[in-house]
């Protein structure tokens, strides 16, 4: 009889949890996200959209970087020193001049001999342009004034190869000589100088002919 008792008392106790359960009030379900609100909805017109912060233009977000370097700008005459001197001053940097010997300054020039007038030079030019030749610059400063340089290079060979290929279009005029080998020129080193800067005087190169600008260790 015990057995049967235990029974009993299981099936009561189960009874009563499952009517526990039927009769428990329904607890209502939470919204996966808050309701739509359509008054707060505004549609933006293109140019609103384009002036929308892209990914990485949010604010707080941190730029790269800079790079800066030291770097050697030369070789310049007397007077071309002074003209980037004052370029340099105008961009708030300083540099130091070192003084250059012939031997380190020595170059090999692709160019056309001194002509008649700047006109003369202007319209050389126009004819150069026209056989195909695009890089030509003319000289300002004595004793090349009117002249027009062609390229300068540290290695003649490449001033070679570049005679021969303005021949081949027809500039009967191009010559190669030495350029660079006078005394008294120098170089600027530059400290502390951005890559971006150093791109922005490297256009400057045709101003400078036989100059060239080359990262350099700092010292």
């Amino acid at each position: 009889m015990k057995w049967l008792m235990g029974i009993l008392v299981a099936l009561n106790i189960g009874l009563l949890g499952w009517l526990a359960l039927t009769n428990a009030p329904e607890q209502p379900q939470q919204p996966l996200h808050q309701p739509l609100q359509p008054e707060k909805i505004k549609l933006l017109m293109p140019e609103e959209v384009e002036a929308l912060p892209r990914i990485g233009e949010a604010e707080g977000t941190p730029k790269p970087e800079e790079v800066y370097g030291c770097y050697e700008w030369g070789s310049f005459s007397e007077a071309s020193l002074k003209q980037a001197q004052d370029i340099l001053l105008q961009n708030s940097l300083i540099a130091s001049v070192e003084q250059k010997t012939s031997r380190e300054t020595m170059r090999y020039w692709v160019y056309i001999p001194p002509l008649p007038s700047v006109q003369a030079a202007q319209d050389k030019v126009v004819e150069l342009k026209a056989l195909g030749v695009d890089v030509s610059f003319i000289i300002q400063e004595a004793p090349w004034k009117n002249a027009i340089s062609l390229g300068v290079f540290k290695d003649e060979r490449l001033a070679t190869k570049l005679l021969e290929q303005l021949q081949q279009r027809g500039v009967v005029s191009a010559q190669k000589g030495i350029r660079n080998q006078e005394k008294g020129r120098s170089s600027l080193l530059i400290n502390n100088m951005s890559a971006e800067m150093a791109i922005e005087l490297n256009k400057l190169g045709a101003s400078f002919p036989g100059s060239e600008l080359k990262q350099v260790i700092c010292q």
